[in-house]
């Protein structure tokens, strides 16, 4: 092949190449399209993020959410078992089914204000810098002597240990071992443990992890109901009967009604 003819093919390809005439400006519509586009996304995206944010300040909402949340305390790698606290007025407190229960009835306990110190208050446990007291009254604190099932003894630390939702055993919590107290409920299904216990040992998901698939939303303890009847049912012994007809047997010191009479 000639050089001309390799220069000829070689000045095909370049004209080929060029997609507009000497003079013609650049279609710029397209790319200025896809920042567009990109720019709309972007906010889009900062905008919902920005808006999950503030429902999730809001949230748990008075009189509106349900949460639940597992928890246990853990002493020395030993759980202890919940005691059900459900009587009190803002609602932020443990059901019978050994879950905390989030459901507040006040400010006080709702949004931001949901936190593991309100909870902790209603279960009478006294969070302190660096120990807290059981409604027992036994007070664990950091440095205190902890003794494992094993026997060994080794120095306890006091800590929060929280876990977010769908958790399995190979999430790690987050701990907490200052203003335990402040720590939020910001989800629906979160775990915690207070433990008290070797520094450098992590305590297991609560026992009561399995209860958050079938939370009772009851009150575990209804109001008490006895066998008597009702006032209103049956005559009192100290005021004389008026139901029974004046002209009773002679001899007779009382009158009673059977039920059916």
């Amino acid at each position: 092949m000639g050089k001309a003819s390799a220069s000829k093919k070689i000045k095909r390809v370049q004209a080929a190449g060029v997609s507009r005439s000497p003079g013609q400006r650049r279609n710029i519509a397209f790319p200025a399209l896809i920042v567009g586009i990109l720019i709309v996304g972007s906010l889009l995206t900062f905008f919902a993020r920005d808006y999950r944010k503030g429902e999730r300040a809001d949230a748990p909402v008075v009189n509106k959410d349900h949460w639940h949340a597992a928890f246990a305390v853990q002493l020395c790698g030993l759980f202890q078992d919940n005691e059900p606290a459900p009587d009190n007025s803002d609602g932020i407190h443990i059901h019978s089914d050994k879950l905390i229960h989030i459901h507040p009835y006040v400010k006080d306990a709702a949004g931001k204000n949901a936190t593991f110190g309100v909870f902790a208050r209603n279960a009478d446990i006294k969070l302190g810098d660096g120990k807290f007291t059981l409604a027992n009254g036994k007070t664990y604190a950091n440095g205190d002597k902890c003794t494992d099932e094993a026997g060994k003894e080794t120095k306890g630390r006091v800590a929060l240990y929280v876990w977010p939702p769908q958790a399995t055993s190979k999430t790690k919590p987050e701990v907490y071992t200052e203003d335990i107290g402040k720590v939020r409920f910001a989800e629906q299904g979160m775990a915690f443990v207070l433990s008290f216990g070797p520094e450098g040992t992590e305590p297991k998901l609560p026992p009561t992890i399995g209860n958050l698939q079938n939370p009772n939303d009851s009150d575990e303890a209804p109001p008490e109901t006895t066998t008597t009847a009702p006032a209103t049912s049956a005559p009192d012994a100290s005021t004389p009967d008026t139901s029974a007809p004046e002209t009773s047997e002679p001899g007779a010191t009382s009158t009673t009604t059977k039920s059916g009479d």
